[in-house]
Formats: structure tokens, sequence, C-alpha cells
């Protein structure tokens, strides 16, 4: 069969053979369903890229195609055969632990670092009779099930003679025959994903369904669902393929503030995109299942634990406790599974009733707990609150119905109260319940709270708050009583290129929109526009009022429009203008680079805000090796020497940043930056910078990132004295 293609940065080399070898080389979460829908078997070798993640897509996710080929395939128990995992010493490493981890569950060790828990006894029970056992009951290990191979001088070297050479950074070749995973586009999901067209009203309390089928289900996304509350996002798991996923409802990822983890099984818990956004999001999860999340994280993007804890708001659930939140009450209980997991009631007021949505969570079925309460291994208490949750009236029940050893059956529902049970991690429901139960498809809607209109008047109250610090109550007013609500489908054009401005600027309360310009020849995106961006500001202050760009609705989008004149007469009665072209200019100069160009605007405008714009002569000295001082630069313009100990570096240019060290890790400077020539760059204050990147976990992430490379560049540098600032 030789090279084929799978996906962007995803290849399979098979040796033709009768007992063939299938070798895949780069594994993003739902690789299997790639592999699925094309007629290719699950590879008996994994080849770990050198890149861990790309377009907020981490490509290690070993998990599921471990699982398919050693127990859907039957390959462990059939054949004693081992998957074989193959990359660098420090992958295999991460790997090997990242595999335990989500097959086997913390060991006591771990609990006990965590902390003193009457339930992780509990838990570490569980986990340990669910394993998978040898005849003579002894739990399988992680070395049972895979064999790690690494490279050596380039050279992986298989057992059955076959050499797999890694010939530059995801560049490989095995028999003669070429591997190039190295990709520049965006890997797509596997699945269509349903996409809606017209936006839909804002939900007080409510629920929208992202997933519904298991991690083996070719066609479908994963278990995952929207908790809508007060008219804001709350992502129940984190599904796959995120945004893609989001954006299909009309949802952009700005929106998404917060999160309710069940556990970490790779379908629902792919949370590195949430590393990318704008915002810090809470996270809601037991203390062992926040650190599993952490750690899983650590192990897969190679950063540190304590860096990735930092980037999110951990807000702790206990057991069968109530967690108020902004007026969601939330009771999370333990379910049975082979490593710790939670669901949850989410309860709201309405009026003088009470609402509630029960989320179960991956469960196994009452028959088989029934077995493990008699024998000891799970308590009755757990295993009659889970049934309660089963017999008490809910306005809706998402029940688990995935059946198989580790998964729920849906007859144990046949009693509920509910007025309404969707099962998941199932691709259709046995005929019996056609007409008993629903079944979890993506897109699928169910309001318990209604919404309305009033919802869009707070988003417009909280972006112009963030967007204008400290605006006067009579103009805060005056532009919440002018604007009105406009919706737009997919696809739509809001305002086309050259033509002249109506009248009206945009604020995107909800949804995502593309930046298109025409050059005369081609057309190319340039930007995307998320929920709490403007769009079509710069017209007020433009003379010639003429759009410089197309605007096009990528998803479904709810609009906020202000009258343009009204708008500038606010600039200008609040001496905003010139902060305003200050902004604007800012932004579009750091956007030229990376990071920043992959930053949403919000994040560029937090920095331009608080960014002081400055000209350096030639020879001036900005960064003086062993000072205290703490401002954090980025060059706009210019050249910039980096010496240490008085021997060069390297040379800063364009787009380059410096001080991040004194700024972020508060340590006397470790090199001095002097001007080559004339140059420009914008300095921020310690205290700013920190608060940026502290808000801001997309820059969080780029800074560490930085940082991490930096201080491997000091560590092999410093036998001759060099290091970067």
């Amino acid at each position: 069969m030789g090279v084929v293609s799978v996906a962007p940065g995803v290849s399979v080399w098979n040796s033709g053979e009768t007992e063939s070898r299938n070798i895949l080389f780069g594994c993003p979460p739902e690789v299997i369903k790639h592999l699925m829908l094309k007629g290719l078997p699950s590879p008996d070798v994994i080849v770990l890229p050198d890149t861990p993640y790309r377009f907020d897509v981490l490509q290690n996710c070993t998990e599921f195609p471990l699982y398919s080929y050693l127990f859907v395939e039957g390959n462990f128990f059939k054949f004693g055969k081992k998957l074989t995992i193959v990359g660098t010493p420090r992958h295999l490493k991460a790997n090997r632990k990242l595999l335990r981890l989500t097959l086997l569950g913390p060991t006591r060790k771990e609990y006990a670092e965590l902390g003193d828990s009457h339930w992780f006894d509990e838990l570490y029970r569980e986990s340990r009779a669910l394993s998978v056992k040898n005849t003579d009951g002894q739990e399988y290990t992680i070395d049972d099930f895979v064999e790690f191979v690494p490279f050596k001088e380039g050279v992986a070297a298989l057992p059955d003679g076959v050499r797999i050479e890694h010939t530059g950074k995801d560049r490989y070749r095995v028999s003669g025959e070429k591997i190039d995973i190295a990709f520049d586009e965006p890997q797509p999901p596997p699945y269509d994903l349903r996409h809606d067209f017209v936006t839909t009203m804002p939900m007080h309390l409510g629920v929208t369904v992202l997933g519904g089928a298991s991690g083996f289900i070719a066609d479908k996304p994963c278990s995952s669902l929207l908790l809508h509350y007060n008219s804001e996002h709350m992502l129940i798991d984190c599904p796959p393929y995120l945004e893609q996923a989001l954006n299909a409802r009309g949802v952009s990822s700005t929106e998404i503030r917060s999160i309710y983890l069940t556990h970490i099984h790779d379908d629902h818990c792919n949370i590195y995109p949430l590393l990318r956004l704008s915002n810090k999001v809470q996270l809601l999860a037991t203390k062992e299942i926040f650190w599993m999340a952490m750690m899983k994280l650590s192990l897969q993007t190679l950063m540190p634990i304590e860096y990735l804890s930092e980037m999110f708001e951990f807000v702790e659930v206990k057991p069968y406790e109530t967690t108020e939140f902004y007026g969601l009450s939330i009771e999370p209980h333990y379910t049975v599974h082979s490593i710790p997991t939670i669901g949850a009631t989410f309860r709201m007021k309405d009026g003088m009733m009470s609402r509630s949505v029960v989320f179960i969570g991956d469960n196994k079925s009452f028959a088989d707990i029934e077995g493990m309460v008699e024998k000891g291994v799970v308590r009755r208490e757990k295993f009659d609150a889970l049934r309660k949750l089963y017999t008490e009236r809910h306005d809706i029940l998402f029940a688990d119905g995935g059946q198989g050893i580790l998964h729920g059956d849906p007859r144990d529902a046949v009693g509920s109260q509910s007025d309404r049970i969707v099962f998941m991690h199932l691709e259709h429901l046995p005929p019996e319940f056609d007409a008993t139960f629903s079944h979890a498809i993506a897109g699928k809607r169910y309001a318990i709270i209604q919404g309305s209109h009033d919802s869009y008047l707070i988003r417009t109250m909280h972006i112009l708050g963030d967007a204008f610090r400290n605006i006067s109550h009579g103009w805060g007013t005056a532009l919440m009583n002018s604007f009105q609500i406009q919706t737009f489908n997919a696809g739509d054009v809001i305002f086309k290129q050259g033509e002249t401005s109506k009248g009206l600027i945009y604020i995107i309360l909800g949804g995502s929109c593309s930046v298109m310009v025409h050059d005369g020849k081609t057309l190319s995106n340039k930007a995307r526009k998320e929920a709490g961006d403007f769009v079509g500001e710069m017209a007020v202050l433009d003379e010639n009022k003429e759009r410089s760009a197309s605007i096009v609705a990528e998803t479904p989008v709810a609009l906020c429009a202000i009258d343009e004149k009204l708008f500038y007469e606010f600039l200008v009665s609040e001496d905003r203008v010139e902060e305003m072209r200050h902004l604007w200019q800012v932004r579009s100069e750091i956007e030229r680079f990376w990071p920043f160009a992959d930053f949403a605007d919000n994040v560029n405008d937090r920095i331009a805000k608080n960014c002081v714009r400055l000209r350096v002569a030639e020879g001036e000295t900005l960064v003086e090796q062993g000072k205290k001082d703490a401002d954090f630069y980025i060059i706009l313009s210019g050249e910039f020497a980096v010496t240490r100990n008085g021997i060069e570096v390297k040379v800063l240019r364009g787009g380059d940043m410096f001080g991040e060290y004194g700024s972020l890790a508060d340590t006397v400077r470790n090199a001095t930056v002097k001007s080559l020539e004339d140059s420009i760059v914008i300095k921020i204050a310690r205290g700013e910078i920190r608060k940026i990147v502290e808000s801001a976990p997309i820059f969080h992430f780029s800074m560490r990132e930085i940082m991490i490379r930096r201080a491997r560049e000091l560590k092999s540098l410093e036998k001759s004295g060099a290091a970067g600032a």
C-alpha cells in the first residue's frame, strides 16, 4: 500500500505484506475516525511527531488508537500483541505517563500528594476493580500493553526489522519512502458538524448538544454539551475540534467562560484549545480531576504543570455538596467509571419554580454496578444516589447509554420521571426505545427557561465597559438607548469593501465574522472577528467613509448596530479620539507579527491600551544585564543586539520581544539589549504586562513558550557566557 495521506499532518505507511505493518505518523484527536472513514485498519505502530500541537490541535493523542488496536480489534487478548509507540525519549516518557493516567487513573502516591480526602480510597479501589487483569488476577501495566521504542541516533528499530529513520523535524523515512507530516493548514474533523445557518435566541437555562457519540463512531462528534445559563455558555466537557464544534452552533470560542469537566478521557477532555482563548476560563471540577486534566495537558504540551494551572481559574466542586455559580446551583456526583468521573445536577430558579438539568456522566450499567456493590467495591450509598437521579423528576436528564463494559444501559432509565431523557455515547437508540427516549445529536437544542433580547443589552453593556474604561453614565446611557440588534445568517455579507459607510458601526455579540480583502486579483481572508469585537469602527475617524474590507458572517451572528455619528460624538466628548488612533495604530503594527497575529482584537487592544510607543536612537541601551528594572518590550522596527557578559548572542528584529524574564519571572536582567539602528518599540510596565498575561491564556501560553525556549538557549550557551534577555 505504501504511504497514504490521511489528513494534514497525518500519514500511514503500510508494508503491503500479509502480516503487514501499519505505521501511523501523527496522532491528532479523532484520528481513528479518519482511518475508519478511509477504510484503513488501526495502526500497530504510532510515531509521535516532533510538533506536539499545531493550529490549536494536539498531535500526540494516542489514547483511542491504543483502545482501538488492543481492545476493539482484540489484538491484545486474541493474539497477545502490543501497540508500538515510537518517538524521542522525551516524548515517550511523557506519553507513557499519559496513557497510564488515562487508562489506570492516579496512583496511591499521586492521590496522597493531592491531600486528604475520604473519596480517594474509594476512587482508587474502583479503578483497580475495573482495570484489565491477567488470568492470575494481576493488573496489567502500561508496558504490558505498549512497546515504547525510542529513536537512537535518528533510527528506531522495530523487533521485526523495520527501521524508521528520523530525517528532520516531522520528517521520516521507512524502506526508502519519505514521510513528511509538517503541515500548514488546519486539520478538519472527520465528520459533518451540521452547521446552523441562523441565530438562536439566548436562553436563561438550556442545553445545546455539541456531540453525542463515542470515540469509535466515525461519522459523528464525541459527547459534549453547551449549558446555557444567564445567556452565558458553559461547556460540559470539551470535545475534539472545539472551535469547529462551537462555530457550527453559531458560538465563537471567545464566548466560553467556563467548563464543567467530568473526566479526562480523550473524547471528553480536549481542553488544549482553552489555552488559546482571549479570556481565562473557569474550570469546575473536583480536586483530583483538575489535577489530572492539568497533568494530561502538561504531558501533551511538554509544558510544566504549574504554568498550565495558572492559565485556568479553578473552581473546586465537592461531590454531593452544592456550589453556587452566578445563580446556577451545581450539585456534583461521582459515577462508576474506570478513572475518577463526575456528573452534576444543574438548577436555576424560574420564578417560584426550580428547573433542573442532570448530566449523569460516563457510568456503568446498573446491573454491573449492583455486582460491584455486592463485592464491596462500590458503596451502596453511592449506587442509591445514582439511581435516585433516574427516579426523581427533572426537566431533562442526559444519561450514558453507550453500553459495553464501561457505559450505561438505556434500560436503566425506564422508570425515570424526568420530562425528557436524552442518551449520550451511542450511535442510535435500540429500536425498543425510539418512542421513549431521545438521542443526543449535534445541533439539538433544549430550552428549559427561555431568554429574551434583554441578554443582548447586557452583553453590549459589558463589551462597551471593557472597551472604554470609565465610560460616563450619560454616554453609556446614550449609546445603550440608540442601538439595534441585527442578525445575519452564516455566509451573509454584512458590508462590502469599497462601499460607503451607511452610518453604522457594529459590535459582535455572538458568533464570528471573516475580514475579506480583494487586492484587484485575489480575495483573501485577512482576519477573524469574534464576539466582543467591533466592526467598522475605523470608518468613524476616516474622512473617506469607505469600507477597507468586506465583512462576511462566518457563522450565524448577532450584532449590535450603533449610529456612527453618535459614536463619533462620544469619542470627541470624552476625549478618546487620540486613544482610538493610538489603539488602531499599535494593533495594526503588532498584528503583523507572531504571536500577535493569532490573537483576537481584544487581546491586542489590551496591549495597545497599556503601552507607550517609543523611538529609540542607535546605540541606546534599553535593558542592562544585572539590573532589576522590569519593563517589557516589543520591537516594531529596527534591530537590537543582545549581549551577555560582553558577548553578542543574537540580533532581535521586528516582532521580537524582550524583557519577559524581568517582567514575569521577577529576576534580574540576564542580558543587555542595545539598539543597532534607529528603531521603534512599544514598552509595557511590569504591572500591566502581568495583568494582560494573567487575563489572556493565549498570550500567557505564548510567553511561556518563549521563556522555556530562552531558558534552553541560556543553558546551552552558558559555557560561552551568552544568553537571551
